[in-house]
């Protein structure tokens, strides 16, 4: 959900996504699919990946929890300092649990928190947002 949200929120630097213990090509759930369609975001093309089949060189890895950050650092040290919790890096706290099984409803909260986060840290980045159609450079 957070890469989808951050591709159609920025145009640079671009997101990708994997997980800890995906299954790899499995699409992303309905609700998932549905909740961030809410923000303009696409993921009927989505396919899951897990860590290991990750092989280009990441500028940052951020992470939802810090579960994931541990085991992210311990499957790929060379990547340690690079690992960060999405919450921190907006000054805030606490992990964002995986909605996975749960209604709809959680789903449509998390792609709202998520979106503010995402809005957060491409501000304090500097991330390029899309072009808009029509508009002159």
């Amino acid at each position: 959900m957070a890469e989808a949200l951050w591709n159609r929120t920025y145009q640079a630097p671009l997101a990708s996504s994997a997980g800890i213990s995906a299954w790899p090509g499995q699409q992303a759930q309905a609700s998932a699919q549905n909740a961030v369609a809410m923000y303009g975001a696409d993921l009927s093309q989505h396919r899951s990946r897990d860590l290991d089949d990750v092989w280009e060189e990441p500028h940052w890895v951020i992470c939802m929890t810090q579960v994931q950050c541990q085991t992210v650092m311990q499957r790929r040290p060379n990547w340690a300092d690079k690992v960060y919790l999405l919450t921190e890096l907006v000054g805030e706290t606490g992990d964002i649990a995986d909605p996975i099984g749960m209604d709809p409803i959680v789903y449509d909260k998390l792609a709202s928190v998520l979106q503010g986060l995402i809005v957060r840290l491409g501000d304090k980045i500097g991330a390029v947002p899309p072009k808009t159609i029509g508009k002159e450079d």
